[in-house]
């Protein structure tokens, strides 16, 4: 029985899942098949040469199971859609992380988000809840989608030692600050995202666990421990 537009279900819930795994978010995954599910369903169409006309059929079901990607596999393998719409000038990663912008956590007493779980995935933690950290699962995912090797680490001061510190902030730079009182040392709690604008007081964040979603949020530069640098891009 094909799939559409209005849909309810543990079916759709599947779907929702599937096209989160291979990069096409569905808005949230609860099971309704609304715009946004239809909108990541032509996607999917689309870049795999079907006609988009937003109804999983016998052929996109087909499509959708050999697609790569998925939980259980590996991050760097899955093909990488580019965004048209990113800004001139910024790394590739970064329309990697704009794609993942309103990812957020799912509400109480309903299954965690697929997609954040996904994030931890990519780290030695392997949490299976949206409810632990994952600002720094978040910036790992995007790395290792984006073909670069991360910290795998569930830690956002993980980032304080990896590639190369920034003497002068680039857009898309790998941003580390700390949380709470005390001195920021190198230990204890702490924020990690993608760089998107310094300001005299502030800094815009791209990033995973802001408010409990992917955002882009101002945080002050006074926390600023770091900017990093993958050290295999120019």
């Amino acid at each position: 029985m094909a799939l559409r537009r209005g849909d309810r279900g543990a079916s759709v819930f599947d779907l929702q899942r599937r096209l989160a795994a291979l990069g096409y978010p569905p808005g949230p995954i609860d099971g309704i098949f609304g715009p946004r599910t239809e909108a990541a369903v032509r996607a999917f169409q689309r870049d795999s040469g079907l006609v988009p006309d937003g109804i999983v059929g016998p052929r996109t079901r087909r499509a959708l199971a050999r697609a790569r990607g998925g939980a259980g596999a590996d991050p760097a393998a899955r093909p990488v859609r580019r965004d048209r719409g990113a800004p001139p000038g910024e790394p590739p990663w970064m329309a990697i992380a704009r794609r993942e912008i309103c990812t957020r956590e799912a509400r109480a007493g309903q299954p965690p988000n697929a997609r954040i779980v996904e994030y931890h995935q990519v780290t030695s933690l392997r949490a299976t809840s949206d409810r632990t950290p994952w600002c720094a699962a978040f910036v790992s995912w995007v790395l290792e989608q984006a073909g670069i090797r991360s910290t795998r680490s569930a830690r956002a001061k993980s980032y304080l030692d990896w590639g190369h510190a920034l003497d002068v902030p680039r857009v898309g730079a790998i941003a580390v600050f700390h949380r709470g009182s005390g001195a920021p040392t190198a230990r204890g709690p702490g924020h990690v995202g993608f760089l998107v604008e310094e300001r005299e007081n502030s800094v815009l964040l791209l990033g995973g666990n802001q408010g409990n979603h992917v955002n882009i949020r101002s945080y002050a530069r006074s926390r600023l421990m770091a900017y990093r640098w993958p050290a295999t891009s120019p």
